[in-house]
């Protein structure tokens, strides 16, 4: 009895230990993430705009006179599209209105637990737009499964679309319940990890795939790193991960071809090496959407950080072909 107590109490000791660490560090991790969001503010990246039941972050960049008006929708759980993204855009904004919408849970938007369903996400953009007085015809620059929402909205809304441009965007072929279920157990644990404080810590490696971040001074890297850590805590990231494959289901199902001008820089797919993979996922889509240009930059999947001039050309080029 009395080494069951000894024990026990060394399990007390060293859970009350592990309690106060955790505690320490969710607090240093809350108070780092206000330091930086009051910064980001303070620089004007946070302005909301109501999407009905809540508000999402909007900010209008470049030219307000501009001959094209370029939405721009994020990957999953990146909440730092409106600041991230800037260095690819800086040529594009000279002669265009370039309008980052974060979506739900993102960034500064406000959390919901609303379904994030293909429709509702769409819609929200679409409410977010008319409460800016933002009438169409718009661009859609989409990074990721911004891709899948974009080729939703074009699709079911054809006369908003002048053009869609997908930097490595999901492919609704590829997405399927087995790989929906891996990206579930990684995002949950990332969405723990994130209560407790510990999901900077962790973000680093997991960004560190996503984009170049030796390049990064280490101000950019912990605004980088706290903003994409802060959107998997958000109840709406969450949802998005839990719907993706009913997601791109819904988006696969109701595809039909249509003329509006699509691009797609293929970063991490490699169609063009890998035959097979461009005659199972590729050519299906291809073949559903319509006219689609395919340009290969290959590369890490966040390729407006990872290969910024190429891209930044790559997608000016194209919209200049559009006059």
């Amino acid at each position: 009895m009395k080494v069951l107590k000894i024990i026990g109490k060394g399990l007390a000791i060293i859970l009350g230990i592990v309690i106060v660490l955790l505690l320490i560090t969710s607090i240093y991790y809350r108070l780092k993430a206000h330091n930086i969001m009051s910064q980001l503010k303070n620089d004007g990246y946070c302005n909301l705009v109501s999407a009905g039941e809540y508000k999402l972050n909007a900010l209008k960049v470049g030219n307000e006179n501009g001959k094209h008006k370029i939405v721009c929708c994020s990957g999953l759980n990146d909440g730092t599209m409106n600041f991230a993204w800037r260095n690819m855009t800086k040529d594009i904004e000279k002669d265009n209105q370039l309008i980052f919408i974060d979506r739900a849970g993102y960034g500064f938007s406000e959390d919901t637990k609303t379904d994030r369903t293909v429709e509702q996400i769409v819609e929200d953009y679409r409410t977010v737009l008319k409460n800016m007085d933002e009438e169409g015809p718009y661009i859609l620059l989409a990074h990721s499964i911004g891709g899948l929402y974009s080729t939703y909205w074009q699709n079911k809304y054809p006369d908003e679309i002048e053009d869609v441009i997908f930097m490595d965007g999901s492919l609704c072929t590829y997405i399927d319940e087995e790989k929906n279920r891996k990206e579930k157990k990684k995002w949950y644990a990332l969405n723990v990890a994130e209560k407790v404080g510990l999901e900077s810590i962790f973000m680093k490696s997991v960004y560190g795939a996503l984009a170049d971040i030796d390049s990064m001074t280490n101000k950019e890297l912990d605004m980088n790193v706290y903003m994409f850590s802060k959107t998997t805590g958000s109840h709406a990231n969450m949802s998005e991960v839990n719907l993706e494959y009913q997601n791109a289901k819904t988006v696969l199902d109701n595809l039909k071809p249509n003329d509006i001008p699509k691009l797609f820089i293929d970063a991490t797919y490699s169609f063009d090496e890998k035959p097979e993979f461009k005659e199972t996922y590729w050519t299906p889509l291809e073949e559903k959407i319509g006219k689609c240009e395919y340009v290969p930059l290959h590369g890490k999947h966040a390729i407006y950080m990872d290969r910024t001039e190429e891209c930044a050309k790559i997608i000016k080029d194209h919209i200049d072909s559009l006059e």
